[in-house]
Formats: C-alpha cells, structure tokens, sequence
C-alpha cells in the first residue's frame, strides 16, 4: 500500500528544519542543492515544494513570523504585562537572533530582490502590531515598534556574550533613559 503523506505537514517540516542552513551558510550563498542534502531529501522533492530558494526561503520567513505573531497574540490575551511579554522573546531569544541575522543578510545581499526585502518589512511590521497589543492605545502604535528596536538592539548586545547585559538590566536602564527623556532624574 502506498504511503498517504500529508503534503501540506511535510512541507511545514521541512520549512521549520531550514532556518540553521540560512542562518550558517547565508540565505544568498546556500543553494538548493545544498539545502537538499542538508535536509536528507532529493532536489526534486524540494523543487516539487518550492519551485526556487527565494519561494522556500519567503515560505519559511512567513511561516516562523506567522507562528510567532500567533504566540504573541495569545499571551497578550492572557496578559498585558509587559514583563510577560520580555520573558517570552527573552526565552527565545536565540530563535529572534537567527530572524533578525537573516533579515540583515537580505537587506545586505539581496537588496535587488525587490519581494525578499518587502517580506522582511513585513515580518518587522507583522512583529510590531502583535508587540503594540502589549502598549496603550495612547501610544499611537509606538509601543510595539519602540519594544522591537530596543529588544533588536538588546539581543546585538547579548550575542557579545557579556555577563552584565541581563534582560531586567538592560531594562532597567530603558527605563532611566526614558526618566531622562521626560527631563526627571
């Protein structure tokens, strides 16, 4: 009897197995072929998935913000404590790292790619209005986009792998910038 494969699972699966490849050997320099055999299936698997890398590539990006935005969404349906919210992108933070190395590496070599850098923009803007659930309404959608710049430089900080750069530090010195911002000290 043949085997009933469900495409549309199998297809996930390999879109959740390919963001190490992109993120080690780089979204421009990686090719099917290598994907392929980094993923243990033929070529002609992966084409009859993705007919290119820039489809497998945009797919996966979706896919992982997507989910992402999901999560979001649902804590901020349990909670809007932003503390809630740090601890989740804090216990993923390897996982944020790697989507943020892969939107560089786009925007960095493969400008010319007018749809890559579009979905990068979007992935930032999907981030941002699942984040602005966490913030007043008062704030005129700059919550969300003002947590995603300081946690994008948080985890540049982080990845330097210096002890003294802790979550509840680096937010504790937002907060003093922020007294100062407001002209309090």
């Amino acid at each position: 009897m043949p085997k009933i494969v469900d495409h549309d699972l199998y297809r996930a699966e390999l879109l959740a197995k390919c963001m190490p490849i992109f993120v080690q050997k780089g979204v421009a320099s990686v090719s099917m072929r290598e994907l392929s055999k980094e993923l243990g299936v033929s070529t002609g698997t992966l084409y009859h998935y993705f007919p290119t890398k820039e489809e497998l590539f945009a797919s996966m990006v979706r896919q992982l913000v997507s989910l992402d935005a999901q999560a979001i969404q649902s804590l901020s349906e349990e909670t809007s404590e932003i503390l809630d919210i740090m601890n989740f992108v804090a216990g993923r933070e390897g996982h944020f790292l790697n989507l943020i190395l892969l939107a560089v590496d786009v925007k960095r070599h493969l400008s010319d790619s007018k749809e890559l850098v579009q979905l990068v923009d979007d992935s930032f803007a999907s981030y941002m209005s699942a984040l602005d659930r966490f913030f007043p309404s008062g704030s005129g959608g700059k919550g969300g986009q003002a947590f995603l710049a300081f946690f994008i430089g948080a985890l540049f900080l982080k990845s330097k792998g210096s002890e003294d750069s802790g979550w509840i530090d680096l937010f504790e010195g937002l907060q003093y910038i922020s007294q100062l911002f407001q002209g309090e000290k």
